[in-house]
């Protein structure tokens, strides 16, 4: 299993501290207790993540006596009623000289636990047990619980020659880059795959959508129309998304069940975050969802022909079935990005926006400026580089005809120089910015495009993605903002309209 923690949709830190017993609770002066060492791996997590909006809040509660005495038990209600409008906590016990407070966050899909150690001895440093501790946790202390989920049997299908198949569905997630998200499956280096499961039987029988959904969900933690959604076909493929593979002569469960093997039904998803497409490792759950055994240790995007020519034996044949099937989607996804509608002149409808004030106002400008500047005429002319998923951007000054800068945006990663003061960036004196372009599916674009071109700025100020995409005839850009110094987030949205040169 992996040893780091795993992300989860709304925060990118587990919460949580080692709990001591009562002859190890007291600090040494001078030195940090293990309370403080805990506190400072959580920080360093949670500012070096790439969440989508990371953590809301880090909560770290002290060391306390785990006994079961009245003082602990007042502490017990305490933190309860403290905490009682963002967690849910519940005591789990361990043995009889040990418990685990289990805290989950309403924010989150992790649980943080609290467990009894010892001091370190030796060279180690109190910093160092904390990582132990954060690393070791999604191991020792699983979402599952002590049950699994119970599933109704999987769907099964009859070939003409009697021969009984399992309904699988299968997660293919690609990124902006046509990769594939694949996992390395726990107990077994290097067997990289896609997400995959049984579709649900019973009473209330999944769709291989549905199935497909729920799995992405349960093995990575992804979820369909937020992280990822459905790919546009609206193209012809040159074969089903769909295949049998058997599974005889391997020993397995399904053999023992009367399977020959299993029908893989592929789905077809779309990255649509801008930290999954970045590193997915920062954004998956491989903890086991839904009461899940964790299948994954890691994450990764991967070239679709390395896939195949790397998977299990048994199960080529599908992959090379979707390898193909894939072809006319890639291409049509790349031409989708060279053709977003962009080029032309546009101009902000500052009545129209959403949330500027605040934002400007998050950036470090005063109310009173912040106002006049969401009022401010913003006029920029869009053209396509050579590369046609690369633009080339000219901003005008407010009298809308004066060019104040023109900027290129290549895909990938890249830096930027600019000079003097900048409300975005921050400072007075000019710097130098990391940043990043790429596309994204967007469930909120035109239907004829549902992309967005996505630029993600790291500045001294905090991190910002910036997704632009058409919506009837109009240009959208949503901002997100994230504090270097907090951790809240502030969105805004602006309308830009076609506007005629003078």
């Amino acid at each position: 299993m992996d040893t780091e923690l795993n992300s989860k949709e709304t925060c990118s830190v587990e919460i949580g501290i080692a709990r001591s017993s009562a002859s190890s609770a007291a600090a040494t002066p001078g030195r940090e207790t293990i309370t403080e060492a805990i506190e400072v791996e959580a920080t360093s997590r949670r500012n070096s993540a790439l969440d989508d909006v990371c953590a809301e809040r880090v909560v770290v509660i002290e060391d306390v006596d785990v006994t079961t005495n009245a003082s602990d038990e007042a502490k017990r209600a305490d933190a309860r009623k403290n905490m009682q409008e963002d967690f849910m906590i519940e005591e789990q016990p361990r043995s009889s000289d040990q418990s685990a407070l289990v805290v989950t966050t309403s924010l989150m899909n992790h649980r943080a636990c609290f467990i009894n150690h010892q001091q370190p001895s030796g060279p180690a440093s109190l910093p160092a047990l904390a990582h132990q501790l954060f690393s070791k946790m999604p191991a020792l202390f699983s979402t599952s619980g002590d049950a699994e989920t119970q599933h109704p049997p999987s769907q099964s299908i009859t070939d003409e020659n009697g021969s009984k198949w399992r309904l699988c569905a299968g997660a293919a997630v690609l990124n902006s880059k046509n990769q594939l998200l694949i996992g390395e499956r726990i107990g077994k280096s290097g067997s990289w795959q896609a997400p995959q499961g049984g579709v649900d039987g019973g009473p209330k029988q999944e769709t291989v959508i549905e199935a497909a959904s729920r799995e992405l969900y349960e093995e990575v933690g992804l979820k369909s129309n937020h992280h990822v959604i459905l790919e546009k076909i609206d193209c012809e493929l040159p074969v089903p998304l769909k295949c049998k593979y058997k599974t005889t002569g391997t020993g397995s469960w399904l053999e023992k069940e009367g399977f020959v093997g299993q029908e893989l039904n592929w789905v077809i998803f779309r990255c649509a975050n801008s930290n999954l497409e970045r590193d997915p490792s920062q954004i998956t759950n491989l903890a086991g969802l839904n009461g899940e055994t964790p299948e994954f240790s890691a994450v990764r995007w991967e070239n679709i022909d390395w896939v195949v020519e790397n998977i299990w034996e048994k199960k080529a044949k599908p992959y090379r079935v979707l390898e193909e099937a894939l072809q006319p989607l890639m291409k049509r996804w790349d031409e989708r990005c060279a053709d977003p509608s962009f080029t032309g002149r546009w101009a902000r409808d500052a009545s129209r926006s959403v949330g500027v004030v605040e934002g400007l106002i998050a950036r470090g400008l005063s109310e009173e400026k912040a106002k006049i500047k969401a009022k401010e005429p913003y006029i920029q002319d869009w053209q396509q580089h050579r590369d046609k998923r690369e633009w080339s951007v000219l901003t005008y000054d407010i009298d809308g005809e004066t060019p104040r800068r023109e900027l290129l945006y290549p895909l990938g990663d890249f830096e930027e120089v600019f000079e003097g003061e900048s409300t975005l960036f921050g400072g007075t004196d000019g710097g130098v910015v990391t940043r990043s372009c790429f596309y994204l599916a967007e469930m909120d674009a035109d239907d004829s495009n549902p992309i967005a071109h996505v630029t993600v700025s790291e500045t001294p100020r905090g991190r910002e993605e910036s997704l632009r995409y058409m919506k009837n005839g109009e240009l959208i850009l949503r901002r997100t903002f994230w504090h270097s110094w907090r951790s809240d987030k502030v969105v805004s949205t602006e309308v830009f309209v076609k506007s005629e040169r003078t």
